[in-house]
């Protein structure tokens, strides 16, 4: 049996030059795979444009294929072996094409044992484990289950990437400290052990007001197929911002693809990052306290420094002496409330799915909802590829047009554009 693979091995993705056939655009390409659901550029296969490769492994289904920006509903999903035995997931298409961009979403990876669709952080940190050759003791990762079993992601791993980087991807945008085996919410917890003078010789604290924000910008429900987030938010602290002004932050969580979630995690994420924190330095702390850990939480009550829950950050022990060099976080205030300021959504189009329009003298009304219904205001609105203009606060956009149908190509800064077909 082969060793596992090191953290810092890069993940065993296939090339495209591993298949038998592949149409040479896609030299180079690596083979993706794909956990929960999560919307991909599959890679060509034939000569004709009928078969596209869109994981490298089986899945779960296909939720939507679109060719040339448009949904299609004629394809078909084969998971078949290739000519080296290894399973994969074949998009075949009833009307070929070379010249269109195809884009798939996928209900990605199912757990090898339970056949369940692999979308919490937990689980795809677990599987990625596994074939990177790890076997894992059943309590591993029990913290992303606790703190983040409700979290639904999609994610597509596509990329040369070491195994460290792919579970960072996954773990640190949710807010998220981790170790090999563990992980928790970037937040104190029960203390480990107590620094007070009977086990700490030195000890110091200073003030840190370089990591401050009130303010943030969200982006999250990544595309891999349009290369940009189809969603974002705006977030503050209001009484942060009254003390410390507007101090803004970028909070991406590509992998995260509800509102739910996102508004969740990115709350936590600014209410972390709106107060001051104190840095606290400690050396010569007395291994009589037990063992210590990067990320476990300890009391700190001692006479030089501010007391309080800190969460260790760095964590050195000479064994020879007995001692641990230590350094930890605590804030200095308690969190303050966060208020979701604006929310907007690239729509993500259905088949059925339409503008509602009004029609009067020539003019057709178009109002731009989003995926929760919601107007949306500025967005650029170009009729047929010839005109464009912005929608209003009510998300409505006016063209001179006659009545027929008719293409609205709907695009946000940072988003990926969107076509909707319409019959005025």
């Amino acid at each position: 049996m082969a060793a596992p693979l090191l953290y810092s091995d890069k993940l065993p993705l296939r090339r495209v030059e591993d298949l038998p056939l592949y149409r040479t655009e896609a030299a180079g390409r690596m083979l993706p795979w794909v956990f929960g659901r999560a919307t991909v550029n599959p890679v060509p296969l034939d000569l004709l444009g009928a078969e596209w490769l869109v994981a490298d492994h089986p899945i779960a289904g296909i939720d939507r294929v679109t060719v040339g920006g448009l949904p299609t509903e004629g394809w078909q999903l084969v998971q078949q072996l290739d000519a080296t035995d290894r399973p994969i997931s074949v998009l075949r298409l009833a009307q070929p094409t070379t010249a269109l961009a195809v884009a798939v979403t996928v209900a990605g990876r199912r757990h090898p044992d339970t056949g369940e669709l692999l979308a919490t952080p937990a689980a795809i940190v677990r599987e990625l484990l596994r074939l990177c050759g790890h076997t894992e003791p059943r309590d591993a990762w029990a913290g992303l289950d606790a703190d983040y079993g409700q979290t639904t992601l999609g994610i597509v791993f596509g990329d040369e990437v070491a195994l460290r980087e792919a579970i960072a991807a996954v773990v640190e945008p949710l807010g998220a400290m981790w170790r090999p085996g563990w992980a928790t919410r970037r937040a104190p917890g029960l203390p480990a052990a107590t620094l007070d003078p009977s086990v700490v010789e030195t000890i110091t604290a200073r003030a840190d007001n370089t990591r401050l924000f009130t303010t943030a910008r969200v982006t999250y429900a990544y595309d891999w197929a349009a290369g940009a987030a189809r969603a974002s938010m705006n977030l503050a602290a209001p009484q942060a911002v009254n003390v410390w002004g507007d101090l803004p932050m970028q909070i991406d969580l590509p992998a995260v693809r509800t509102a739910r979630d996102a508004l969740a995690i990115a709350s936590a994420r600014l209410a972390d990052a709106a107060r001051a924190r104190w840095v606290l330095d400690a050396s010569d702390v007395s291994d009589r306290v037990g063992e210590l850990l990067v990320g476990m939480t300890v009391q700190v009550s001692h006479p030089h420094v501010p007391a309080g829950l800190a969460v260790l950050t760095s964590v050195t022990l000479d064994r020879e002496r007995g001692a641990y060099t230590l350094k930890a976080e605590m804030h200095s205030t308690s969190a303050p409330r966060v208020d979701l300021v604006r929310r907007g959504s690239a729509l993500v189009p259905s088949p059925t799915q339409a503008a509602p329009i009004t029609y009067r003298d020539g003019v057709a009304t178009f109002t731009i909802l989003d995926d929760l219904g919601q107007p949306m205001a500025g967005a650029a609105v170009t009729l047929d590829g010839l005109v464009t203009a912005n929608t209003n606060p009510l998300g409505q956009v006016q063209f001179r047009t006659p009545r027929g149908a008719h293409t609205l190509t709907v695009r946000m800064p940072g988003f990926a554009p969107l076509q909707l077909e319409v019959v005025v």
